[in-house]
């Protein structure tokens, strides 16, 4: 495999304030909307139960970071392989998804391992981070895989139509 990369990217995950606030507002709007809804008072407060509960749940898992399987760290050696690391210092190398979205203010890491059909928890990665040269890094990469793969996916299909002619 050749050298991608003079030196890997590495990003340390932080817990993010962003999404705690993103996570904690549509949880209110939520339960806002159920609660106000004319429906029997116990499925309110079942639907409000799982609200809160879920809600919880995503907030110490993604921007809390508080989970033993929460990510940690991100790394990217210079070949190109991707690695995370959750709190209990487990170390996978999962495939990237198609739906994995990058933008500039965000980044969704949509993961899968490689031995199974089960994804992964994501990853979500806000610009508000310390090493915004990692995070940019990070984005030409993940372009670089996507459009890697892209073409893969569309090779066989065009192989196809050159056999047709």
């Amino acid at each position: 495999m050749k050298t991608l990369f003079t030196k890997p990217i590495v990003i340390q995950l932080l817990p993010s304030s962003l999404l705690l606030g993103l996570l904690l507002v549509v949880a209110t709007i939520s339960s806002m909307i159920l609660l106000t809804a004319p429906i029997i008072m116990l499925i309110k407060l079942s639907g409000f139960a799982l609200i809160v509960a879920s809600s919880a749940y995503f907030i110490a898992r993604d921007a809390l970071l508080l989970l033993p399987w929460s990510w940690k760290k991100i790394e990217i050696n210079t070949k190109g392989v991707l690695t995370l690391v959750n709190n209990r210092q487990q170390r996978i190398n999962p495939l990237l998804s198609t739906a994995t979205f990058v933008h500039e203010y965000c980044v969704i890491l949509n993961l899968k391992r490689q031995s199974f059909n089960f994804t992964l928890p994501p990853v979500l990665l806000f610009k508000n981070t310390d090493k915004q040269d990692e995070l940019r890094r990070l984005r030409i990469w993940l372009r670089m895989v996507k459009n890697k793969t892209n073409e893969q996916a569309h090779l066989p299909t065009y192989q196809a139509l050159a056999a047709d002619d």
